[in-house]
């Protein structure tokens, strides 16, 4: 990724026209009247048997009319006419007598994209911004990578269909984790409104989403999941039309079984939980290994803030117990008296008898914060 790239030219043009100008070709076909100088290329060429010089017009009789088109036969056999030289080759024929380009070899998906044929893409060579380099970027990672925001933007609007914006690196990386990872909410925004999936995974299953909760960006979380409207879509100047926002998959887990929320609730980032609960994540989606949910993860690393936030939700589910059987309370045995009274107030049942109890109001406080970042630490590891 440290590599730099040069852009192509964005004023190149594709036009071909001197490749049919040429005088001689591999394939040995000529049409129409020759004059004697292109007669004498094609004798140096060795396309006629004959390498003597002689007159071409001593081939066709006198009593045929000079401005009539005769047919020429030559060592091919084949014989041609006037209208063969109003053959052309089309664009989506070019490369199939390509011998490095076999039939059989997977089409990449630059090359299955159809520009829109109601704008002129010609004007701007997209093909060569989104091939991939040796490490799978493409010069939209590069750019995002290293956060050139207009250089971005113009790659963003070069595209000429939604599906190149999904390409994953080497790493499995998109350019829009990338721009989450880096912090870059507006290309981020930018990516979502041009058509970008919302939540491809990462390298370990993460989605961005998941990459937002964990560097607690609220404002990434919010270029991802708020619906755009066609003004929007306008204003970025895309060259195609018709994309429809795709909405966010809130309970997709990553490799260790997390949601969003859990990753969010887990390293105590409040404001990223709040806004995914309030844009519709569920607040009691358990995650895959252990069966926690936001309020265990709360409860584990005892964060009394983010405690008191998932009690006040509406649809919260205290008595959801983990795989264990256990409940949010008996997670964690040594929490703050704040969160434990908190959590009884609300119905669940002490896991402490008296005795115990009154030992762990006075040393609970203490102890909390060694507990909290011994778990903290372990999900860390296990997400790196």
């Amino acid at each position: 990724m440290s590599k730099q790239h040069d852009f192509a030219d964005a004023s190149a043009s594709d036009d071909k026209k001197d490749f049919y100008e040429s005088s001689r070709t591999d394939s040995g076909f000529i049409s129409g009247e020759l004059s004697e100088e292109i007669s004498e290329e094609i004798i140096d060429s060795g396309v006629i048997e004959d390498h003597k010089k002689h007159n071409i017009t001593d081939t066709i009789p006198e009593e045929e009319d000079e401005k009539k088109a005769v047919p020429m036969l030559l060592d091919s056999g084949v014989c041609l006419t006037e209208s063969f030289s109003k053959i052309s080759i089309k664009e989506k024929q070019a490369g199939l007598n390509d011998l490095n380009n076999p039939r059989n070899k997977p089409q990449p998906l630059v090359d299955s994209i159809k520009p829109n044929k109601n704008k002129a893409s010609d004007d701007i060579p997209w093909r060569a911004y989104y091939e991939q380099d040796e490490e799978g970027d493409t010069h939209l990672h590069m750019a995002i990578a290293h956060g050139f925001l207009e250089v971005a933007l113009a790659l963003i609007r070069a595209v000429p269909h939604p599906k190149l914006l999904d390409i994953p690196n080497d790493d499995n990386q998109t350019p829009l984790h990338l721009a989450v990872e880096t912090g870059q909410w507006k290309i981020a925004r930018w990516l979502r409104v041009a058509g970008a999936k919302p939540c491809p995974r990462g390298p370990q299953g993460d989605s961005p989403l998941h990459i937002a909760a964990r560097r607690n960006d609220p404002r990434s979380v919010k270029a991802i999941v708020e619906p755009f409207h066609e003004q929007e879509r306008d204003q970025l100047g895309l060259s195609y039309q018709g994309n429809v926002h795709q909405s966010c998959d809130f309970d997709q887990w990553n490799f260790l079984g997390q949601t969003c929320v859990h990753v969010a609730a887990m390293h105590g980032h409040l404001d990223v939980l709040k806004q995914l609960i309030w844009y519709g994540a569920d607040v009691n989606a358990r995650e895959g290994c252990m069966g926690y949910t936001a309020l265990h993860f709360a409860t584990q690393i005892g964060n009394e803030e983010i405690v008191q936030f998932l009690l006040d939700c509406k649809n919260i589910d205290v008595d959801c117990l983990a795989y264990n059987g256990k409940d949010a309370l008996e997670i964690n045995r040594i929490v703050s008296t704040k969160i434990r009274q908190a959590l009884r107030n609300r119905g669940l049942p002490s896991p402490y008898s008296s005795e115990d109890e009154e030992f762990d109001s006075d040393s609970g406080d203490e102890m909390v914060y060694e507990t909290a970042h011994m778990f903290s630490a372990q999900m860390v590891n296990a997400s790196a």
